[in-house]
């Protein structure tokens, strides 16, 4: 795969070739597509290596105004999303920001997808690095991307998973979310309405035990980083908080956590 990658500090660069082994491309290709569809699905604009100067985004969602605003010749670029599926480093990351800030978008999406347990220190070190002043960063993985297929953001605690809209107009920005409570992830809604009929005291439980007492299945990630436990990013650990609890004590390598309901359950928390 061919990519141009920049870093901040030392300027632009050539285009490299980047090895995607185990199939990168193949799962480039299928996140790119459900990032695609879900984008249609919310009536944006969809553009594909969307080019910014110097480089380009692997998908961009627009908006174009009902009617002609002087001087704007092109949809306006609201989201956008970079996907790195195969060889992965610090330099690329870098580049994904860069990139995504000199697109403009209102909210950018770095996915880092195909991750094992050996790359949890580079999610924290993209974590961190997009923890800055400008536009809003956030740090996905496949699950993410899967989880937004799956139609599990509600805006206004609707099951539409797309931005409210005004008589068949473009969609409404600014829209306000109802809280976490009906902003559940359907693949876990088991586990979130289980954890909701249980007593307010602290659970002890192995992995094996949370997956049958709460009907789903731990996803991998969950077996591998404590920070999907307790990141609201992570599909998982949105099921536990929007329930009105929150894991602690999580055990990697003995397969252990403890649940504990959380006295004053959030609104989404970003």
């Amino acid at each position: 795969m061919m990519a141009l990658r920049r870093d901040p500090q030392v300027g632009r660069e050539e285009v490299e070739e980047v090895s995607e082994p185990g199939g990168g491309f193949a799962l480039h290709q299928r996140l790119t597509d459900v990032l695609v569809g879900v984008g249609q699905q919310m009536q944006f604009e969809v553009i594909t290596d969307y080019g910014v100067p110097g480089g380009q985004l692997d998908v961009v969602w627009s908006w174009l105004p009902p009617s002609p605003i002087p001087d704007l010749v092109a949809p306006v670029a609201v989201v956008g999303f970079q996907i790195e599926s195969g060889w992965q480093t610090r330099k690329h990351i870098k580049g994904d920001l860069l990139n995504l800030t000199d697109a403009g978008v209102a909210l950018g999406v770095i996915v880092l997808a195909g991750m094992d347990a050996s790359d949890d220190s580079l999610r924290r070190f993209a974590t961190a690095l997009v923890d800055r002043p400008g536009p809003r960063i956030l740090v996905w993985g496949e699950d993410e991307v899967e989880a937004l297929a799956a139609d599990q953001w509600h805006a206004n605690g609707l099951d539409t998973g797309a931005p409210q809209r005004n008589q068949g107009g473009p969609p409404r920005f600014g829209v306000t979310y109802a809280p976490a409570s009906v902003q559940r992830t359907r693949t876990y809604l088991p586990l979130c309405d289980w954890l909701r009929r249980q007593d307010s005291e602290p659970i002890r439980l192995t992995f094996d035990e949370l997956e049958q007492a709460g009907g789903v299945a731990l996803p991998e990630g969950c077996r591998q980083h404590v920070d999907q436990w307790t990141d609201y990013h992570s599909a998982f650990a949105r099921a536990i908080i929007d329930a009105g609890w929150s894991a602690g004590e999580v055990e990697i390598d003995a397969g252990t956590v403890v649940l504990c309901p959380d006295p004053e359950p959030a609104l989404v928390r970003r």
